[in-house]
């Protein structure tokens, strides 16, 4: 991706979340839900990614694709756990259920989120990586280190900051607004710096 086209992305990004608390009423959970919904669409993705290598470079990487995913598995449901103990402590309350159903329902255009959204986050993500890994034969050289590695780092990134989270929810009530800004501001960093 180009510079200006990832900077681009990466404002865009930012910017849902945001005005959807302003403007549209969403919760942080809700908002929540939508990075949940990203983070498995990659985990897809890298895993779509990983098999190319192995049918590309050879099945000594298939052990270690394994061992990441593996790796990779643990801390996403590591991130989750924190996550839902966070948002008890953050929103008094919350109805984990209830949250869910609302952000499947939710309507935009007359269509519900759910039918349109889950497909057209993974349809993106295959695109994606159709055009950047695919079609220019990226998976020849691709290292299934570093890509594994980068998705880890993220997700204990991910952990870390849902620990910082229930942490500070420990101490002081403070307002949903400013649980979305850290995670915006996070994520958009680690976009900046990592992708």
């Amino acid at each position: 991706m180009k510079p200006n086209q990832k900077y681009i992305q990466i404002v865009g990004d930012a910017l849902i979340p945001l005005c959807g608390v302003i403007f549209w009423g969403w919760s942080l959970y809700f908002i929540l839900l939508f990075y949940f919904l990203d983070m498995v669409a990659s985990e897809f993705i890298l895993h779509l990614k990983s098999n190319q290598i192995v049918k590309s470079q050879g099945d000594e990487y298939k052990t270690r694709w394994i061992k990441y995913g593996v790796i990779s598995l643990l801390s996403f449901s590591l991130a989750i756990i924190i996550i839902h103990f966070s948002m008890m402590f953050i929103a008094d309350g919350i109805d984990f259920k209830a949250e869910a159903i609302r952000f499947w329902n939710y309507e935009e255009m007359g269509i519900k989120q759910g039918l349109l959204l889950i497909p057209l986050v993974f349809l993106v993500g295959f695109m994606q990586y159709r055009m950047e890994f695919v079609l220019p034969f990226a998976f020849r050289k691709a290292n299934i280190d570093f890509l594994w590695k980068k998705h880890v780092l993220a997700l204990l990134a991910i952990t870390a900051l849902s620990g910082f989270c229930l942490a500070l929810s420990q101490f002081v009530q403070l307002p949903e607004l400013v649980y979305v800004l850290l995670v915006v501001a996070s994520t958009s960093a680690y976009k900046t710096r990592f992708n």
